[in-house]
């Protein structure tokens, strides 16, 4: 719900304001009385951002919309840094791994994260974290091991994949190695200029749950939740996701973004694997089936493919993130919640 209006917590900056993820976090963030400062590179989607905030009841005061068409550019950044307490590093080049050269998808990420810590040190007077969203693309190399996955693991084979293939090292490899650059970038400049600011670093698996703005349409449906629209529009249960099925709810990588935020002290050089379930198409499809039965969901193999407990398979990868839960002191939204909200928001898309 909306506060009072009477914010005093101060101003956090998001990049990418537009994106899955940073909607709720700003809405997150108004509910706990922080203004949002949003970065796009399209006004125009970010003013879609500010009219969906308020017309959730906040105040238009507190959601600033800022156009930075080329975020590997320095000025602009230290702009929009000015009088924040807090960045969130949010954008990222994921929509253009398949159209752009693996190298160039390394650069931006490289580029972007490099400018805006530089931004965050010009205005470390004010400036009490800065936090990173990487990726648990970070953590792995291709193909998975099993085991579980936990934050000393690193990718150590992507970026070389990409110098030496080009072109050739194709959209995971791409994927994978700008989350990793990126966030040892993160961290080497820690090290290097040891800031006063926090610094923390989240590693979050597939991002599910119900977004601010409604998808212009099924086809809109980013990959991450494409299991749930093929379940709830009816279709076969869809089999294995690409690389994993570890998902996790974005409001819960909202609110460790926020945590990160108001800990500093705790979360300064951490990092944070993200991952609250290993579900799949037939878990999706039997949740439904039980508890959402007026959808035509289709039967499948019901119990196969998953644990009753939504964890990751004995003998199989997945992610460890009990440290997250524990520096927190707050388990994740469960999958279920996840599933059936999600589920909920979809059905305005069935004729």
């Amino acid at each position: 719900m909306p506060t009072n209006g009477n914010l005093t917590k101060g101003t956090i900056l998001i990049t990418g304001l537009n994106g899955y993820l940073a909607g709720r976090t700003a809405e997150l963030l108004l509910q706990e009385g922080y203004r949002v400062r949003g970065t796009v590179r399209n006004k125009l989607a970010g003013q879609k951002v500010k009219v969906a905030l308020c017309r959730l009841g906040y105040s238009a005061d507190d959601i600033e919309v800022i156009q930075i068409s080329d975020i590997c550019q320095p000025e602009p950044l230290e702009l929009a840094a000015d009088g924040c307490c807090s960045i969130f590093h949010l954008a990222s080049p994921i929509a253009d791994i398949w159209t752009l050269p693996p190298t160039e998808v390394v650069r931006i990420a490289v580029d972007s994260t490099a400018n805006v810590l530089s931004a965050a040190m010009k205005h470390a007077r004010t400036m009490n974290s800065v936090v990173l969203m990487s990726s648990a693309a970070a953590l792995f190399n291709l193909p998975l091991e099993s085991r579980l996955y936990t934050e000393s693991d690193w990718n150590t084979t992507s970026k070389e994949i990409v110098d030496r293939d080009g072109d050739e090292a194709g959209g995971f490899h791409a994927y994978l190695a700008s989350k990793t650059a990126a966030e040892k970038l993160f961290w080497k400049f820690r090290d290097d200029h040891r800031p006063t600011f926090g610094m923390t670093a989240l590693q979050p698996t597939y991002f599910v749950g119900p977004p601010l703005i409604p998808w212009k349409s099924p086809g809109h449906i980013p990959y991450s939740n494409s299991d749930f629209w093929k379940v709830v529009s009816g279709e076969e249960v869809p089999g294995p996701m690409m690389l994993y099925g570890d998902t996790v709810d974005i409001r819960d990588v909202a609110r460790m973004l926020l945590w990160s935020a108001q800990n500093p002290q705790k979360a300064d050089g951490e990092r944070f694997a993200c991952s609250s379930a290993a579900g799949c198409g037939q878990a999706i499809a039997d949740i439904l089936r039980r508890d959402m039965p007026s959808l035509k969901v289709q039967q499948g193999l019901p119990g196969k493919g998953y644990s009753p407990d939504y964890k990751p398979r004995a003998g199989t990868f997945g992610f460890d993130s009990s440290k997250a839960v524990s520096a927190t002191g707050r388990d994740w939204i469960s999958y279920e919640q996840s599933v059936l909200d999600l589920a909920q928001f979809l059905q305005r898309y069935l004729s």
